[in-house]
């Protein structure tokens, strides 16, 4: 049994480590979505909540109270739709002020495009003193006509109620110079992304994902003479699956295609590619997953044929998991893959130029694969790791803040 005097420590030491707590500068980060924070962003700002009271803003959903659970922190509601809604983006301003006089944070932090608009505008108008802003991917430059010049005004709203912009990588910041939507310093955090990669559990070592891409094998009547391409992410029309399912139709009969993401409602593929989809017995749509592991152990090499990206996390996983990728030659995608290196890049938006890589991909000689594998995961494991980043976040909110 503790003794009196160990137990008046003990009550000490608590007792200093929660007023050292509720000293610590209060930040307050916002998405859109509360499945930013369930995924990409998962585990990292309950590791900030270490040196800094953190709140989380987002729009509610199921999902909402799994983040508050998994994270240990306080997770308010702000509805956000995104595209583009005047009258709701006003009640979403409405309520992030209210939030923000209660909270009464010293910096907030946005990501993605609408969380952007809604909570730097509502920062300003509150005065909060440092307000962030990351841009995760530009939309704009793939628009066109009046809904282009729409997406570089908010964009440019987003930046002058920003104190301090952070491109997600180099392509992103060079796309903001490029169409002057700021002036201010950009600043890319390491080697850019806005998560890094868990190498310890995107793992082709870890115990278990190899008897789970065993079973999905089996599922799928997968046989070991198959070459088998993966895709993960929303089944839209941005993320180029028109073409990906378009080039994979034409390739030899032992070729396979994992599709792993839900259909994305806001901006779904054409229902041509659906049919192509539910018709072809060689591909096999299988939802949204939670552990996409398995599948990415599963496949040969992975296929993101995106039009536009920030800098895409699944590339980076798959890399974590000694998986080739062919990519397009777009921001965020050209950072992580060097042609021939660890990947291969093409195009985006052209179905020939995909079909002959992947066809070219399939004639490799396994050894070459694996060797583009082990260069995949150095290279994230150097630039990309997790931990380090978290880190550097501690870092860059600390140098913000003066403390």
């Amino acid at each position: 049994m503790k003794s009196d005097l160990e137990e008046c420590h003990e009550h000490r030491g608590n007792s200093e480590v929660q007023q050292l707590h509720e000293m610590a500068p209060k930040i307050l980060i916002s998405t859109t979505v509360p499945e930013t924070f369930a995924t990409i962003l998962r585990g990292q700002p309950g590791y900030l909540a270490s040196r800094f009271q953190v709140t989380l803003a987002t729009s509610p959903a199921d999902m909402l109270a799994k983040v508050e659970t998994a994270e240990g922190l306080r997770v308010l509601s702000v509805p956000m739709a995104r595209g583009i809604n005047p009258l709701g983006d006003i009640k979403s301003i409405v309520r992030m002020i209210q939030v923000l006089r209660e909270v009464r944070p010293q910096l907030v932090h946005s990501y993605t495009p609408k969380a952007g608009l809604v909570t730097m505008l509502a920062a300003w108008l509150c005065r909060v003193p440092v307000r962030v802003h990351t841009f995760t991917g530009l939309i704009f430059p793939t628009a066109h006509g009046i809904k282009q010049r729409i997406l570089i005004w908010v964009d440019r709203l987003i930046c002058f109620c920003s104190t301090r912009i952070v491109p997600e990588g180099l392509g992103v910041k060079r796309d903001l110079e490029k169409f002057g939507i700021t002036r201010k310093p950009l600043c890319v955090i390491g080697s850019g992304n806005i998560a890094g990669v868990d190498t310890s559990y995107f793992s082709p070592a870890l115990s278990g994902i190899a008897a789970g891409a065993s079973d999905l094998k089996v599922k799928l009547a997968i046989e070991d003479r198959d070459f088998v391409f993966c895709f993960v992410g929303r089944l839209n029309r941005d993320k180029g699956v028109a073409e990906l399912v378009s080039a994979f139709s034409v390739l030899p009969k032992n070729a396979i295609l994992i599709l792993v993401g839900a259909i994305d409602e806001t901006a779904p593929v054409d229902e041509n590619t659906l049919e192509m989809i539910a018709s072809d017995q060689r591909i096999h749509h299988l939802g949204f997953m939670d552990d996409i592991r398995p599948a990415l152990m599963l496949a040969d090499v992975l296929v993101l044929p995106s039009y536009r990206e920030g800098f895409p996390n699944v590339i980076l996983q798959a890399g974590s998991m000694e998986l080739p990728v062919i990519a397009t030659d777009i921001n965020g995608c050209n950072e992580v893959i060097e042609d021939g290196f660890n990947g291969w890049l093409v195009p985006p938006r052209d179905a020939v130029s995909l079909g002959r890589v992947m066809k070219s991909a399939m004639e490799s000689p396994l050894s070459v694969l694996r060797e583009m594998g082990v260069r995949a995961r150095a290279r994230i494991h150097e630039r990309f790791e997790r931990s380090q980043h978290w880190d550097r976040m501690i870092e860059f909110y600390s140098k913000l803040l003066n403390t």
